[in-house]
Order: C-alpha cells, then sequence, then structure tokens
C-alpha cells in the first residue's frame, strides 16, 4: 500500500520550521510514523511516497526505523527545468516557495549568496539553485544512512527500465512481488495514467510534452543549465548520485 504524501509529515516540517522543541517534534514524528506503517490489511507492507519538504527529517525518519529502506528519486536538471518550464507561471511560483523552506532548511547557506544576489535570480535560476540544494541533500543522506539502506533512482533511467526498476525496488522493500504480479503493476494505472489529472499518460506522452517545453524555453534553460554546472563544480556537487537502484 503506497500513501502519497501524508500531510502529518509536512505538519512536523512546518512544526520545526516555526521554532518546536525538537525532542517534542521526534517524539510526534514517532507517533505519526506508527499510524503510517499500520497495514490496512494482512501481510501488507506500507510504503510512504512524502513530500519533498519532508526530505529533511529523512535521516531522524530512517534512524528511528532501522529496518526502513529508503529510494531517492531525482530528475536531471534539464529535465527538471522543462519540467518547471512547461508548467508556466505555477511552476515559476512553486520553485519559489520550495526556495524559502530550503532557506528555512539552511539548505542554501552553504551557496554563500546574499539576499540581493537570490532576488536577482531569474525563476530557472531559482529552479536550478533548488535541485543543487536537494542534490546535496540526497548525497548528505546516502552517506550518513548507508547504501545498504538506500539506493537512487534518476528518472530517466527509470522510464528507460521500468521492469528492472520495479524487479529491484520490490527487492530493496523485501516485496514479494512475482512476474505475474509485476506485469500487473506495469500496466496499471500507476504507469498508464497522470498522476494528477487522471487521463492516460505513459513514457512516450512524457517524452513529447518535455520536448515541447524544451523547444520553447531552449535558450533559456541552456543558459541556466550552464550556469547551474558551473555553481555545482565550485560546490563540489555531483551531478548523479551514488547508490543506484539500477
Amino acid at each position: 500500500m503506497g500513501l502519497k504524501e501524508p500531510v502529518i509529515l509536512n505538519d512536523m516540517v512546518g512544526w520545526r520550521r516555526r521554532g518546536g522543541h525538537p525532542p517534542k517534534i521526534a517524539e510526534v514524528l514517532d507517533q505519526s510514523m506508527n499510524w503510517l506503517s499500520k497495514p490496512l490489511t494482512e501481510g501488507e507492507t506500507i510504503v510512504i511516497k512524502p513530500s519533498n519538504i519532508v526530505n529533511s527529517l529523512a535521516v531522524g525518519m530512517l534512524a528511528m526505523r532501522p529496518q526502513a529502506r529508503a529510494l531517492l528519486i531525482y530528475a536531471p536538471m534539464k529535465t527538471y527545468l522543462q519540467s518547471i518550464a512547461k508548467k508556466n507561471l505555477d511552476g515559476r511560483l512553486w520553485v519559489r516557495t520550495l526556495l524559502i523552506g530550503q532557506i528555512r532548511d539552511q539548505m542554501i547557506a552553504p551557496f554563500g549568496m546574499t539576499q540581493e544576489e537570490i532576488l536577482q535570480l531569474s525563476d530557472l535560476q531559482v529552479a536550478a539553485l533548488t535541485w543543487l540544494a536537494q542534490q546535496a541533500q540526497f548525497a548528505s543522506i546516502i552517506e550518513r544512512v548507508g547504501t545498504e539502506r538506500i539506493r537512487s533512482l534518476n528518472s530517466e533511467t527509470f522510464l528507460a527500465n521500468q521492469r528492472d526498476t520495479m524487479r529491484n525496488l520490490a527487492e530493496l522493500f523485501q516485496l514479494d512481488m512475482d512476474e505475474e504480479i509485476l506485469d500487473g503493476v506495469l500496466q496499471g494505472p500507476a504507469f498508464t495514467r497522470h498522476s494528477k489529472h487522471d487521463q492516460k499518460f505513459d513514457a512516450a506522452s512524457r517524452v513529447e510534452e518535455h520536448t515541447d517545453a524544451a523547444q520553447v524555453h531552449a535558450d533559456e534553460i541552456a543558459k541556466v543549465a550552464h550556469w547551474a554546472g558551473i555553481l555545482a563544480d565550485r560546490m563540489g556537487i555531483s551531478m548523479t548520485l551514488d547508490s543506484s537502484l539500477i
């Protein structure tokens, strides 16, 4: 059973950002995970897909649950920029909201930018900065928790190798998934319907959608990706993560 972005976990992050007492937050977080992990039917395994803002709690959550395992999913820089660009104003506003949260979580401080320098960034530069901050966070999670419990997955690798990805993921999460069950998953709505709009959508549809965005915003995306690459080199942030699932 998959739980998609449980609000209680977002609330834990908001509580912490408002200055909540860490021991009390840890206590309530532990209680919340107890409830979230309860199976709805006998023999069921619960897999939680948290919101990206919950990444700041990942190390603590995994420390509380030594048997738990996690998959860190990320898109390549240019793919991410295309995704933000194709969402137009909504996407550009979203990355600025994400940036505010990352500033509160002290994820932007290592970049050494002044408030004025951050305000001068374009929307896609903000998107690239938040991507780099999250990439650095993911690398830190892998290093601190260890590769036995953490795997990473590039979205493009996933789309090109869906069966192998799901087979390896079932092994990571210790799920009893034979080839027949795997066939059902790959032919089911998770792989054939849009996750937000509930309409027919597959890997080919996604490629077409991103190609359109790439053509319209090609110049801006290329320039921002180049800028981000220079920043990544300066900060020692790798564009790919270790401990790949596939």
